[in-house]
């Protein structure tokens, strides 16, 4: 079963795809991970539909049966907040396109299953995952927070 995790943003989308085979969710795979980047040079339609083409292709590419991503948190900054919606709300569109159910979770829960405390901070979160996976975290913290919320799903399933 492939799975991916989306970190939502306008700017930078982080996704990320673990593979689980035959229901032995203790072997959990890293396939393949990176950003859907677009630039604020254009419009927020263009960069909408960047987001939406390229996760589309992901999709397709990558054969993904089910998609994880944190709930929605709304800061202070209005603007960035429905910035933000934008974002989601495009993903939400290509997942439902795609047929692909989509499984949320806070951010809260997402940390307290990778390290054990719900308020770790991003370097935690990366260094649990490097653990997990047997990998070195490069990139940025949108891709590792898109591979902890997949983590965090098949944390899920495996507790079922």
């Amino acid at each position: 079963m492939n799975i991916i995790g989306i970190d939502p943003s306008l700017n930078s989308t982080g996704w990320a795809i673990l593979s689980v085979h035959d229901n032995n969710y203790n072997e959990i795979r890293l396939v393949d991970n990176g950003s859907i980047l677009t630039s604020n040079k254009k419009t927020i339609g263009e960069r909408l539909n960047k987001i939406y083409s390229e996760l589309l292709n992901i999709l397709n590419s990558y054969k993904v049966d089910t998609a994880s991503m944190e709930e929605i948190f709304i800061n202070k900054n209005p603007k960035s907040s429905t910035l933000l919606c934008y974002a989601r709300g495009v993903l939400l569109l290509t997942l439902n396109v795609a047929c692909i159910p989509l499984f949320e979770y806070s951010a809260n829960r997402v940390k307290k299953s990778i390290t054990g405390n719900g308020h770790a901070k991003k370097e935690q979160v990366c260094f649990m995952i490097e653990n997990i996976l047997n990998i070195k975290c490069h990139g940025t913290y949108d891709i590792s927070d898109a591979i902890a919320v997949a983590i965090c799903h098949i944390y899920s399933i495996k507790a079922f």
